[in-house]
């Protein structure tokens, strides 16, 4: 090679050099670009207010805002309590007729009170109570009204005040948090600190023990992030995913219910044996389908359920609190004996798995049985009693999940003989 040659070669070789320095320093401003883009997105942008409320509530389910700008958050219990102050309104119980597209003309009405400073429904304190009520929308009355819940219930006929610490989506992790918050959580002798003697837990079999255990889990790990997320770029990322659902009109982003037409796959209508609130078929929700196959309930969500339960026991224990858990089962274990399956289309989902859901949830509520004897905590299945009502039909509603003021006064019946006393100390 002559000198011209190796001239022009080294020369050659640090242009290419050159040019795959400049290529490197632009993707790595853009690539410093996009990470505080989703800084901007996930901590700036909720705060600018610029989005209707319907699209805010799922950009926040998404992932994509960050939930602590979010005012309703309650970082202490890794979810939402509901406007605090909130004066009574009225709702309607037909959420599993909406997720078929199924509008009925005159829909069961529920009356749900205001709300108080922490953001529940209760007309007094936690200080003024002395039998505590913590779950989630079955505690609350979504099914029935605040008037007719199962604490409203069990009120009137114990004749103890009570209040209520409860909200849909609330799961078992969140129940431990609540009792936490409101005893050991709480300034003695404030206003927020339960003074009573008495707690009852609801558990829905339903979610408590399946989306809003993964849905507390989710955000526990989106907290661990910390400031990594956004090097990962991760509200950029869900953004895309939540227009991507919004375009297709799919998933979390389906901002209207889906049209009349839509495939029940047989989990609607399903007529029943015996009567049902206003003569109709039922509607078994589409969160049934998740139960057909249980295998993500495994060791660590036994490990998650077990935990909590036992930070339940410890917290009452400490508090010197008697500790009840009362399971209620959902309408598919109280109604498969009643289902009238000659009137079921033979070829459907439901018809050919139905029984594995079933089976399943029955499944889970004996592992949840099985834990509470271990723990030696003081239970109330309600399975038994539902399913031995006179009219058990009744008990649920057939256009929505949730119990009836029926249904209501069957748990809050049978939570009345019971003589609580408080638990013994923790040992040390």
């Amino acid at each position: 090679m002559t000198p011209m040659h190796a001239f022009l070669h080294h020369q050659s070789r640090r242009g290419g050099h050159r040019r795959a320095a400049r290529l490197l320093i632009l993707v790595a401003a853009l690539y410093l670009a996009l990470v505080g883009l989703d800084a901007f997105v996930y901590r700036v942008l909720p705060r600018l207010d610029r989005f209707s409320e319907k699209h805010r509530e799922l950009l926040y389910s998404y992932g994509v805002y960050d939930p602590a700008t979010n005012p309703l958050y309650r970082p202490w219990l890794h979810g939402y309590v509901n406007a605090p102050g909130l004066p009574p309104c009225r709702g309607t119980a037909d959420d599993a007729y909406r997720a078929y597209g199924v509008a009925l003309p005159d829909p069961p009405a529920v009356e749900v009170s205001g709300t108080d400073a922490l953001g529940w429904w209760n007309g007094r304190t936690p200080s003024q109570a002395e039998t505590l009520f913590i779950g989630d929308s079955f505690c609350y009355g979504a099914g029935s009204g605040t008037a007719q819940s199962i604490p409203a219930l069990y009120e009137k006929r114990s004749g103890k005040p009570v209040y209520a610490a409860c909200k849909n989506g609330y799961g078992l992790p969140q129940y431990r948090d609540i009792l936490r918050r409101l005893t050991e959580g709480a300034p003695a002798g404030s206003s927020e600190r339960f003074a009573g003697r008495e707690v009852v837990v609801l558990v829905y079999v339903g979610n408590d023990l399946a989306a809003d255990l993964f849905v507390y889990r989710h955000r526990q790990a989106e907290e661990r992030l910390g400031v990594s997320r956004h090097f990962r770029l991760a509200s950029l990322g869900r953004l895309y995913r939540y227009l991507r659902d919004a375009d297709a009109g799919q998933g979390q982003a389906l901002a209207a219910p889906p049209p009349a037409a839509v495939d029940t796959q047989g989990y609607y209508p399903v007529p029943l044996t015996v009567p049902t609130e206003r003569g109709l078929p039922f509607a078994f929700h589409p969160f049934y389908r998740s139960f057909i196959d249980a295998s993500w309930f495994g060791a660590a969500e036994e490990n998650e359920v077990r935990q909590a339960l036992s930070d339940l026991r410890a917290l009452a224990q400490r508090a010197g609190l008697s500790l009840r858990v009362v399971v209620l089962p959902t309408a598919l274990q109280v109604l498969y004996p009643r289902i009238d399956f000659t009137a079921v289309p033979r070829r459907s989902e439901f018809a050919a798995k139905a029984a594995d859901a079933a089976r399943n949830l029955n499944a889970l509520t004996a592992t949840l049985l099985a834990m509470l004897r271990t723990l030696g905590i003081a239970t109330v299945d309600m399975e038994p009693a539902l399913m031995d009502a006179p009219d058990a039909g009744r008990c649920y509603w057939p256009t929505d999940t949730h119990l009836t003021p029926l249904g209501n006064a069957v748990v809050a019946k049978a939570l009345l003989p019971a003589d609580f006393s408080p638990a013994p100390p923790a040992a040390p």
